[in-house]
């Protein structure tokens, strides 16, 4: 009995074929041709980078709370309430600087953001030898500006010992609470 061993031409079949029948003949296996590149494929099988046609649109933090016209006013309770909370806040934070005051007393008043940032300023300003306490802080002046309903942006003008410093506030109502959220002292 004779056998016939048909082979294919090279190149006619798959490559896991070609192995296949390299392995039983015990010949070198095939190399694979290198492919050509193909522009703009990332290696790992991930989508191709597409450039964006266009910017993204850029929209404000907060959309206007109010259109152009409208006739809001603030009540006279929250003006007086809120700036006697940037009062009592700016001399709080002062005082937490000067290191008379302990710094857990303003957290109910601080938004944590805020209170983090104070915390850091008042460790550095201790680390200074050369700094004396400033114990007496008095208010000079403080302005109230109301922006949207619940929003409320104040500056306060402080008297130390020596010098008189500026603080900017903004407050906005949390829950029913007042909080502190952006507080620059100068």
């Amino acid at each position: 009995m004779t056998t016939v061993i048909i082979l294919p031409v090279p190149g006619e079949l798959p490559a896991h074929e070609a192995a296949g029948l390299a392995r039983a003949s015990g010949e070198p296996l095939p190399v694979p041709a290198p492919r050509p590149p193909v522009f703009g494929t990332v290696p790992g099988q991930a989508p191709p980078v597409v450039p964006q046609q266009r910017p993204a649109e850029v929209r404000p933090l907060r959309p206007d709370p109010l259109p152009a016209g409208a006739n809001w006013t603030s009540s006279p309770d929250d003006d007086a309430r809120v700036e006697a909370i940037a009062r009592s806040v700016t001399v709080g934070a002062l005082e937490v600087l000067a290191g008379v005051r302990p710094l857990q007393q303003m957290l109910r008043w601080l938004d944590l953001a805020e209170f983090e940032r104070l915390q850091l300023r008042a460790n550095l300003v201790r680390g200074r030898s050369d700094l004396r306490l400033h114990r007496n802080v008095r208010v000079l002046r403080v302005r109230v500006c109301p922006i949207s309903a619940g929003v409320y942006e104040a500056s306060v003008a402080a008297a130390e010992m020596t010098r008189v410093r500026a603080a900017a506030l903004r407050l906005e109502l949390r829950r029913g609470l007042w909080k502190v959220t952006v507080l620059e002292i100068g």
